[in-house]
Formats: structure tokens, sequence, C-alpha cells
């Protein structure tokens, strides 16, 4: 089998779903505790299901693809069965051994890997290379990438017709909608393999009640669809960005053969954030003026892998994710302890819009960054601000939270490490010297 080029992260997986009742469904069943078996030998995945039988459903993938064969009676493609085991397999990769599938699966696997070495030229150098050595068919990618392309227009399209009679009817009518207007739009764009573009959707019920805040989610998907029809005119890089706002899997391989920057990296804060039974945790680094964000998934319930430790620091080499605002990263290699360095004072609340804003000037899309501000007072309310001599803004967390926030700071103005998206949200604060990790979710 040959490898997937690009691995399937949550999103994409679920936009594989012929349905959203068949994604619904193997987000359920997407718990290591149903399987007997998980197993990702090199190309493919396999694992066996219990159902309502005795007998447990086998189920098989085929990375290369992705295809799909399961033992259950289910017509759709793929099933819910082998929507989970992709999940599994993206949200613990640990719960996978690497045993060979019985004999009718691998007979299945051997067969997909002939015929895709029937539609191969042999290398001149090699005419009796397996097909496992052999180099994906770039032919074959860009079809599939067409076929793509050619679904996410058709599901922009009707968001964007979508999105028109939505102002056309009146903002002031958006709270009256039921609830699955939005849920079958979000749908239609998971069908259509764009779930980046879904989950936009599916945040919209949250804003009803700020026509201000509605007003500028429905302004950042309507130029996801406009740019979409312009994506000819954009740089390399600029695709690049619409297409990760889209859903599109990034190249992980890739990003990790294009090498990073090893350095001393400070670890800022964390925070975790849910959605769709996912869990997503981010994991913020600095060293000098370089600042990335680690990503980490995992299914609800499940844990995560181990963390970087919030105020200390590591010597690691970290691969930047192309894009005109380089943010997101990838770890490269293992991440070794090293002596914690004295943090840099922070920039006023005025400095951090100022970043925020040139990096919404490049990428539009982009829901956070992250910064060291202050000293901030803290201001108690409805909600709670956070203010300088420059201004304030509005601090996310749960009341409780911010109580002990408040508390930490005796009163007196605090430096925090926060990110900024629609709220300030401390993630670790400045004491003696030092960062301490602060855990202020709304949950």
């Amino acid at each position: 089998m040959t490898p997937a080029a690009t691995p399937l992260t949550p999103d994409t997986v679920l936009s594989l779903a012929p349905d959203p009742a068949s994604a619904q469904a193997g987000r359920k069943l997407a718990t290591p505790g149903k399987w007997q078996n998980l197993n990702a030998p090199p190309g493919s995945l396999w694992g066996e299901c219990q159902g309502s039988g005795q007998t447990p459903y086998l189920t098989g993938v085929d990375l290369s693809g992705p295809a799909f064969k399961c033992s259950c009676p289910s017509r759709k493609f793929p099933c819910k069965h082998a929507l989970a085991l992709l999940l599994l397999h993206a949200t613990h990769t640990d719960q996978f051994g690497s045993a060979t599938p019985p004999g009718a699966l691998q007979s299945w696997l051997d067969g997909r890997a002939a015929r895709a070495a029937a539609e191969r030229p042999a290398a001149d150098d090699n005419p009796a290379a397996p097909a496992a050595q052999a180099a994906p068919d770039p032919a074959a990618q860009a079809r599939r990438r067409a076929a793509r392309d050619r679904k996410v227009t058709a599901g922009l399209d009707a968001l964007q017709t979508f999105l028109k009679d939505l102002i056309r009817d009146g903002l002031a009518h958006a709270p009256a909608r039921p609830y699955s207007d939005w849920d079958t739009q979000a749908a239609r764009l998971v069908d259509a393999q764009a779930p980046g573009a879904a989950r936009l959707i599916r945040q919209i019920p949250g804003h009803l009640s700020d026509p201000a805040a509605l007003l500028a989610h429905l302004s950042r998907l309507y130029l996801l669809t406009e740019a979409w029809s312009a994506q000819t005119t954009l740089n390399p890089d600029e695709q690049t960005d619409l297409r990760a706002a889209l859903g599109f899997p990034i190249d992980q391989a890739a990003v990790l053969d294009r090498g990073g920057i090893r350095a001393h990296w400070q670890v800022m804060g964390q925070s975790l954030t849910q959605e769709d039974m996912i869990s997503t945790r981010r994991t913020w680094l600095v060293s000098g003026d370089h600042t990335a964000v680690l990503l980490d998934f995992a299914a609800q319930g499940r844990p995560f892998p181990p963390a970087l430790p919030v105020g200390g620091a590591v010597q690691a080499e970290i691969c930047y994710v192309p894009g005109t605002y380089p943010q997101r990263a990838l770890l490269r290699g293992e991440a070794t302890t090293a002596p914690a360095q004295p943090v840099e004072p922070g920039v006023t609340l005025d400095a951090l819009l100022d970043r925020h804003g040139a990096a919404l000037a490049l990428n539009p899309w982009l829901e956070r960054t992250a910064h060291l501000t202050g000293p901030l007072q803290l201001v108690p309310g409805d909600p709670w601000y956070a203010q300088d001599g420059t201004g304030r803004l509005p601090l996310a967390g749960s009341e409780r939270g911010l109580h002990t926030l408040l508390a930490l700071s005796g009163g007196e103005p605090l430096t925090v490490y926060a990110e900024w998206g629609e709220a300030l949200t401390p993630l670790s604060v400045q004491s003696g010297g030092a960062l301490l990790p602060l855990r202020l979710e709304n949950t």
C-alpha cells in the first residue's frame, strides 16, 4: 500500500461522511472501548467493532485512496465503522498496533495494490518495484484534487446564496430561524468537503445576540466564498491560508521535510476548546521574535498526549506550516528540557491590537493570536475587562477563574500571556519573574 500523503484530521475525516447521520454515528463509535482490535500496518488501517450481533464487524481502510471495506450491511461508503476507525487513528494513534489484517481483508488490500501498480508505469531502473515503494501517481492526485475542488465550489456557491438571502431578510430576523437552518447548511458543507466552512456556520448561533459580531462573522464567511472563486489570483501562501480555512488538511510530511527552526523555545501557555466531540489543545511557544502554536486533538473523554510544561523551556525544532502569517507549527523530533529564561516585558493593549490587525491583514481567517500583555488592571463586571493606559478589552473565562486571577493580582496590575480573538483569554500569569499556568475555560 502507498501511505496517504496527508494525514487525516478529525475535520477531514468527517468531510468524507456520505451524510450528517453517518458522521454523527461515526463520532459515537470513535471510542477504543468499542473496538476489539485496532491496527495500522503500513498504508492501511483495520479493526473489529462490536455491533449488535455476536460477530464483530471487520473494517479496513486503504489510506492510499482512502478506500473502505466493512463486513457490516450498510450500503454507505464510507460506513460509520470506517469513519470511526479513521477518527480513532486521527486522535488515538497510540492505541493502534501493527498486526497484519485477516486473510479476506489482506486480499482486498493486495488487489488494490496490484491494480494501482498496473495503472502506473514501472520505474526504468526498477521495473519490478513493489507498489509500496512507487511514487504517488501525480495524475491520480490531480484528478482527486479536481474532484474535491468541484465539490467545494458547488458547496460555496450554495453558501453564498444562503448568506445573501440571510442579509436580504435582515439580521434582526436571524435569531428567529430554527437551529435546523444552521445545522442543515453546515451538513451540506461537510458533504461538499469544506468542513472549515461548516464549522463557521455552526458558530453562528453563538453570535445571534450581538448584531455587530454576527455581521463580522458572516462577512468572514462571505469573504471565504469570494476568495475561493478568485483563488487563481492569489499567491501560493494566500491559497494555503484559504484552503486551511476551508478545512483542507495540511501535508505534515512536506512541512517536516522542509525543516524548521531549532532553538530555545519558551512554553508560554496552553488553551483547550471543544467542538463536535473533539477537543483541541493549543500550546504556544516563543523564541525571540518567533511565535508558534502546536495543535493536539483528542476525542471527547480521551486524554491528550503528554504536554509541554507551561512556564518551562525546551530545546526543539519547530517547523512552520506555510502561510501569509506563519503561526501553526509542527514539532520535529523530540523536545528536550532547557533552562527557563527571563520573560520579556509585556506589550500594551493598543500594541496587541496593532499586532493582531497586522496578522489579519495578511490572513483574514485567522481566529486568534497570542501575546504577552501588561501590566493590566482587572475590572470586574459583566463582562470583565482588562485595561491599561491605552484602552481596555473584554476578558474571557469562567467567573470562578476570573476571580482566581483577581486574587492572584492582589488588586495590582499584572502581566499575562493571553490569546486574543473575540476576547482576551489569559493562559498564564507572570509572577516572581516566572510564568504560572492558568485555566480560565468557560466550561
